[in-house]
């Protein structure tokens, strides 16, 4: 499964640099079900350009089109909840329904930022200080997203959906169980 993938960048899956992998380790039964590709350096550049790249396309796309291509990631989200609950399950230790609620709770972010995303039009609200205004607009920038161990699709589905639809482009880092659970 592992083998696969590595680190996302450019459109493509591709393995570290320096080749470096870290065991990933059902924390159910310790046994090693596979080994992850493990970012080095030079991997962490060329995503923060891909980034960048990335980011001076995904501003200028319409707000219409961001919302359609966030909802069809809701979409794949729910057609692959099976799978997806599946390798939750294996990699954290959590069991299949709770995999399950939060790979559907995941989708439900997306969607509703996919919604969201028709309605960034900037708002003007009054501030606390005399004949101030605040204006709010979307974010407009790169975006990181560290997702922890525990609850890893739904928050990294807050943090990267939110990011998309406000227009920015996302570099998301997964953590790894700690060693001492």
């Amino acid at each position: 499964m592992y083998s696969k993938f590595g680190q996302f960048i450019e459109g493509k899956w591709q393995s570290s640099a320096n080749k470096e992998t870290y065991d990933v380790i059902n924390p159910a039964t310790e046994e090693i079900i596979g080994k992850a590709s493990k970012a080095a350096p030079s991997d962490v550049e060329k995503a923060l350009k891909s980034a960048e790249k990335g980011f001076e396309i995904w501003k200028k796309t319409p707000s219409w089109k961001r919302a359609s291509i966030i909802r069809k990631i809701a979409d794949l989200i729910r057609k692959k909840k099976e799978v997806l609950a599946k390798w939750l399950t294996l990699e954290v230790g959590k069991p299949l329904t709770e995999g399950l609620g939060e790979v559907s709770g995941a989708a439900d972010i997306f969607e509703w930022n996919a919604e969201e995303t028709k309605r960034i039009y900037g708002q003007t609200v009054e501030s606390r200080l005399k004949y101030k205004d605040a204006r709010l607009l979307s974010a407009r920038w790169r975006s990181c997203c560290f997702s922890p161990w525990n609850f890893p699709i739904v928050l990294a589905s807050r943090t990267i959906s939110t990011a998309l639809a406000a227009g920015c482009s996302v570099i998301c880092k997964p953590d790894v169980i700690p060693p001492d659970v």
